[in-house]
């Protein structure tokens, strides 16, 4: 009878994740046509293109910071920060409070840009 408990509580909680997964991505797919208009000016707005290199973003060849690319496929942001979206836009956001001293500066980006921004990293391979 536990044993039976046990399973069910795995395949319900299976279920849960595979329709948390199904939401993000349908919510970020839902966004990612916008954000790939938007995100590359609005990154190079904001001197992205100084400091990373940024596939699909004219002149972002800068190697002060890491690549961009591939983002989606990194477990850590700035190398402790655990890889959500929500984090990627805070690090966006505000990496100086996340981790002071870095040479990525507050650059004064707005919320909704740093969303349309995250959304566009995590949809490039």
């Amino acid at each position: 009878m536990t044993r039976r408990i046990g399973l069910v509580l795995c395949a319900a909680a299976a279920l849960f994740a595979c329709a948390c997964n199904r939401t993000r991505a349908s919510a970020t797919g839902e966004h990612a046509s916008g954000a790939q208009r938007s995100a590359p000016q609005l990154m190079t707005q904001y001197g992205c293109p100084t400091c990373h290199v940024i596939s699909h973003v004219p002149g972002a060849i800068g190697k002060v910071g890491p690549s961009l690319d591939s983002v989606s496929e990194r477990s850590y942001l700035a190398g402790s920060l655990p890889n959500t979206p929500e984090n990627l836009e805070h690090w966006i956001m505000h990496p100086q409070q996340y981790q002071p001293g870095t040479a990525m500066p507050e650059m004064g980006v707005s919320e909704q840009d740093a969303h349309r921004i995250a959304v566009f990293l995590n949809s490039q391979p």
